[in-house]
């Protein structure tokens, strides 16, 4: 009984002792962390200090800050957002106005951008079409014409005048080396190359509009889970939905399902994903990491929030090692 006595206290002023240790440690960063949120405050505008909380809260509760992200704001009028480039999101000033004061709304349209990077979502430019639809036509001729063994000059002139044909125009040397027959023939045959270039790039944009409507709603999914684990209201999504579709001048092509798809979709994910298992998962990865840094462009047009590492090697550096 003595000895219970004698190792009670000590028992005690240990658990007491780290207590107290956790404790100040707790304080001290949260001290930490509201310092850096203050100092944000005061050196950003304040889109930009709204941004960069809400993309370091996305990032650090779904672990997207093995990397750094790019926010790019166009003076424009438009209510949407887009991916472009690695990590870089642009937000033109319309979806700023449009969603003023409501940050869980901002944080879904942010989050849908970053997880198309997260999925590596590609949206094929004008440029990369016109190329597939000159290898389409390559393919066309191809199965048209078929591989023509080397003749007479004049069959070289002939396939000369079927790449003219093909073009779209007939040049002056079809007259006065081919007869009216041979003109019909290779009219016929621009004719079936046409049918088959028309078809085949019919096929193309409907199977990239198909993968591009995939791509959204995925987004959409991803967008819900990742800004309800950072703590924003899970109604976030469906209340941007709602500015999206109310909004006058707002179109969207053929490779976007509709605002209604969209947010029978997001009620859909709602459902089967509870939020407060979300939130506790996201609090956890959040205590566990500090506030990424940030750096503002000079015209401020542009906000870089970093990786955890930090801005530079040395950055990352200083962090293992101190300064």
């Amino acid at each position: 009984m003595s000895i219970l006595k004698t190792k009670l206290p000590v028992t005690l002023t240990c658990l007491c002792l780290l207590f107290s240790t956790a404790l100040t440690t707790e304080v001290k960063a949260s001290s930490e962390t509201n310092s850096i949120y203050q100092k944000a405050k005061i050196q950003l505008p304040p889109d930009f200090y709204a941004i960069y909380r809400i993309v370091d809260r996305i990032a650090r509760a779904n672990e997207y800050d093995t990397r750094p992200w790019q926010i790019v704001r166009i003076a424009k009028f438009d209510t949407r957002a887009f991916a472009k480039n690695t990590n870089t999101i642009a937000i033109y000033n319309g979806a700023l106005e449009q969603l003023g004061g409501d940050a869980s709304a901002l944080a879904c349209m942010i989050s849908h951008e970053m997880a198309h990077h997260k999925k590596s979502h590609r949206v094929v430019n004008a440029i990369e079409k016109a190329e597939l639809i000159a290898q389409i036509r390559e393919e066309a001729e191809k199965q048209v014409l078929g591989r023509k063994r080397k003749t007479s000059p004049v069959t070289a002139v002939g396939d000369f005048v079927v790449r003219r044909v093909i073009g779209g125009t007939i040049g002056n040397v079809v007259g006065g080396v081919l007869n009216s027959r041979s003109q019909s023939r290779f009219r016929k045959k621009q004719r079936r190359i046409n049918a088959i270039v028309e078809k085949k790039t019919a096929e193309l944009e409907e199977s990239s509009n198909k993968q591009s409507r995939k791509n959204e709603f995925a987004a959409d999914k991803i967008a819900y889970l990742a800004s309800v684990t950072a703590g924003f209201d899970k109604e976030g999504c469906l209340r941007a939905m709602s500015v999206l579709n109310r909004t006058k001048g707002v179109k969207f092509d053929a490779n976007h399902p509709t605002i209604k798809e969209r947010i029978t979709a997001i009620k859909t994910v709602m459902k089967k994903y509870p939020s407060e298992n979300l939130v506790e998962e996201g609090k956890e990865k959040l205590f566990e990491t500090q506030p990424l840094t940030y750096n503002l462009s000079a015209n401020q047009t542009s906000l870089r929030i970093n990786s955890r590492h930090g801005a530079s090697i040395g950055d990352d550096i200083d962090r293992m090692f101190g300064d």
